[in-house]
């Protein structure tokens, strides 16, 4: 998909008569600078880490073994894959319709579902529409819904409540979605035609018309001249149950004497037509799990107080074995279980253990918690449970025993939210990211990723010492604030495969501001490092490898460093790569600064490059004493590309060709004395892509549109130093990608 780039900034000092000779200046440096197109020539790989990212939601085909479809919360959704025991990605550029396909508006599924009745069809709630596939999602056709304008959140508080779509097991043209805001939807002719089911109350959002399921046993009936299921049942948040028995002609509220007006969470129905809800304590509500009989007797079957905690849990889902109908289990936050054999009469509470042979860190974690997605039982395999979790896919085979093991499934998946990537010379490539820490990739096409630290955490640079390349320094700071890890920055003297929190970090001695943002090493000395913390902290320099820290000066007029928020991508830092203690560092709105003790202190240069730019990245360039690379970045609004620096950011100049470049890395030469190659994901000639150039950006070859088919953001990338022409992408939320000249 191409995004025509609509920058029209001027220089402020242009001389009317000087206007003719720019433009054909221009118009001949950028003739100049564009090489040709590669993407030919490129493979494009993920980095296999396996999950990572909240699985939100799942589906499982009734009657078509092995048909599944999984949803994440911010990066697509998968279809399974049996031949490959692995998950295949239904949301790509390549799957959607052009008009969806735009760089940066990569999100979650909302909700993602099959036909009962015709195992082909699959329904798509993404981007604010509604899309039908006829080929199990390999291609997408929208409906007619986007224009009602309804309100779609997949990383919402509601993203983990069932399906929000349900088709009619025997009419796969009839269709309801249940919105978080905007009350229950319906299409009785394929998507061709909506409307809103008026009879059905809003709901409070952001849950809203939360569940809407199926009951067969009701049987088929002629609804306007179309063959319906008769009896469905809707949960409405704070509101309660509603059924219609005359396939969605009419609609009765039915909750009052079972869950009432409670916080529903997930419904299901049995193949006996029991009804079943949960709901949890949010509020301080009283949770609860009711069934109803196919008479409309409600009873209460929540677990024991005494015993299980019973109505103080946080009942999250639930699940009904079509194979027997007596047998359900249901799940709170958290990962505790309660089976039952005899339809909620009885309980056991078995434990759990995550077993991951395939993936090996995903069972190698601390602490115990499952983050409930969705719980189903498989329509095939007997007794099968399968479990839509906050690191991937897991499925039980037995839920009888003492401790249910939890096998994971999760190959295929990548949801991790990038926050950098780096690739040392002689190392391997790592990857900062949301709520994982650090990954080393060994090998990343195969599935031996070395999660560096077992616990939950975030991390957000990364940087390694040109002196030194094993040593590798890194920003770790939660995000959440659990304790006891919470700001654990600290390097590492093999690579990233052992880390070392700051001495001052551990004691915790170090300024308070020091949390979150952007680090870099000295290129003469693993000791000496610059941090500049996020939320406009003052930048700090250590020359005692972080035993302690002082805070630079960048003047007596500039009192913030202009770094923003914790989740910014900005890389406004960096140490030159080859003369000694000195950094670099750029105020998006003072300019750009050079310190040359360390980082003690930083002297404003007489030039900059563009101002106001919030999510710039500056790079230093291997082997070129004060060569200095400025991307301006993603400012919603088009902005400019690449600007150049050849005497430590004396003098800039921008380079061509490039119109809008949201992020660079820098990998080996072509030749043996040639320069760096320069990678940039952005924009040139109108198009999106990632590009390279191969002579210090005076040509630019671009080598792919959408790597994988995945149209997010690049938050960060980098070159390999060792292998010419491959390069490494961290995407803001689908995880890592590389690409590399074809053998």
């Amino acid at each position: 998909m191409s995004a025509k780039s609509n920058d029209t900034r001027h220089r402020c000092d242009m001389r009317v008569f000087s206007l003719l000779a720019l433009s054909l200046g221009t118009l001949l440096s950028a003739s100049a600078a564009w090489a040709g197109d590669l993407s030919a020539s490129y493979s494009w790989k993920p980095m296999k880490i396996g999950g990572g990212g909240w699985v939100v939601g799942m589906d499982i085909h009734p009657t078509e073994k092995d048909l599944m479809y999984v949803r994440t919360d911010v990066s697509g959704g998968y279809r399974w894959d049996p031949a490959s025991s692995s998950w295949i990605q239904v949301v790509t550029a390549q799957s959607l319709p052009p008009e969806y396909v735009k760089y940066s508006e990569y999100r979650g599924v909302d909700s993602i579902v099959a036909a009962p009745s015709e195992p082909d069809v699959a329904y798509m709630a993404y981007q604010g529409q509604i899309f039908r596939s006829k080929n199990r999602g390999d291609t997408w056709t929208a409906t007619s819904f986007a224009p009602n304008s309804v309100k779609m959140e997949p990383n919402g508080d509601g993203r983990q409540e069932g399906e929000r779509l349900a088709v009619d097991p025997g009419n796969s043209d009839v269709v309801y979605y249940g919105s978080i805001q905007d009350r229950l939807w319906r299409t009785d002719d394929a998507g061709a035609t909506w409307h809103k089911v008026t009879e059905v109350p809003v709901g409070q959002a952001p849950h809203g018309v939360n569940t809407v399921v199926f009951d067969k046993t009701g049987g088929m009936g002629a609804i306007d001249d179309k063959s319906k299921t008769k009896v469905l049942y809707v949960t409405v948040d704070k509101v309660g149950v509603y059924q219609s028995a005359d396939a969605g002609v009419t609609w009765t509220p039915v909750g009052e004497g079972g869950p009432g007006a409670a916080n529903i969470r997930d419904a299901e129905v049995g193949p006996d037509g029991t009804y079943y809800v949960v709901s949890d304590n949010t509020g301080g509500a009283k949770s609860s799990v009711w069934k109803r009989s196919p008479a409309g007797k409600w009873q209460n079957i929540t677990p024991s107080v005494d015993k299980d905690g019973g109505d103080s849990l946080a009942y999250w889902d639930m699940a009904v074995n079509p194979l027997d109908a007596k047998h359900i289990a249901v799940i709170v936050s958290g990962g505790k279980s309660f089976i039952s054999k005899d339809q909620g009469e009885t309980w056991t509470v078995p434990g759990f253990q995550r077993k991951s042979a395939d993936i090996p860190w995903l069972s190698a974690q601390n602490g115990s918690w499952l983050s409930v997605g969705e719980i189903i039982f498989d329509p095939v395999v007997p007794g099968r449970l399968w479990f839509a979790e906050g690191f991937g896919v897991w499925r039980a085979d037995d839920l009888a025993a003492p401790e249910i093991s939890w096998q994971a499934e999760s190959a295929g998946i990548e949801e991790t939210c990038g926050n950098d990537i780096i690739s040392p010379p002689g190392g391997k490539p790592l990857g900062a990211m949301w709520d994982l820490g650090v990954v080393r990739f060994s090998d990343p096409d195969a599935y031996t990723a070395h999660r560096v630290l077992p616990y939950f955490m975030s991390a957000w640079a990364l940087d390694w010492c040109p002196a030194d390349p094993k040593f590798i320094a890194g920003i770790f700071r939660n995000h959440l604030g659990f304790e006891p890890h919470v700001n654990e920055a600290g390097y590492s003297t093999d690579g990233g495969v052992t880390w070392t929190i700051f001495p001052a970090v551990q004691k915790k001695e170090a300024p308070k501001e020091l949390e979150y943002g952007v680090i870099a090493v000295s290129a003469n000395s693993p000791d000496k490092m610059v941090w500049t913390p996020a939320n406009a902290g003052m930048p700090y320099y250590t020359a005692d490898r972080g035993v302690s820290w002082a805070a630079s000066s960048l003047g007596s007029n500039v009192t913030s460093s202009g770094f923003g928020a914790l989740h910014s991508g900005q890389k406004p830092l960096c140490g030159d790569r080859v003369l000694a203690d000195t950094f670099y560092l750029y105020h998006w709105g003072e300019g750009f600064f050079r310190s040359m003790d360390g980082g003690a202190s930083f002297q404003k240069t007489k030039t900059s490059p563009a101002l106001n730019r919030y999510n710039a990245i500056v790079k230093s360039v291997p082997g070129h004493a004060g060569h200095v690379l400025f991307a301006e970045g993603s400012q919603g609004a088009p902005v400019g590309g690449i600007w150049q620096s050849k005497d430590g950011g004396a003098t800039w100049a921008e380079l061509p060709f490039i119109e809008q470049a949201f992020n660079l890395g820098l990998g080996k030469a072509k030749d043996p004395d040639g320069y760096p190659t320069i990678f940039v994901a952005g924009v040139a000639r109108g198009e999106t892509g990632i590009y390279r150039s191969t002579n210090a950006g005076a040509n630019w070859d671009k080598i792919g549109e959408y790597p994988l088919g995945i149209f997010d953001w690049v938050d960060a990338m980098d070159g390999d130093k060792d292998a010419f022409g491959r390069v490494f992408l961290a995407f803001t939320s689908a995880g890592f990608a590389y690409g590399e000249e074809k053998k």
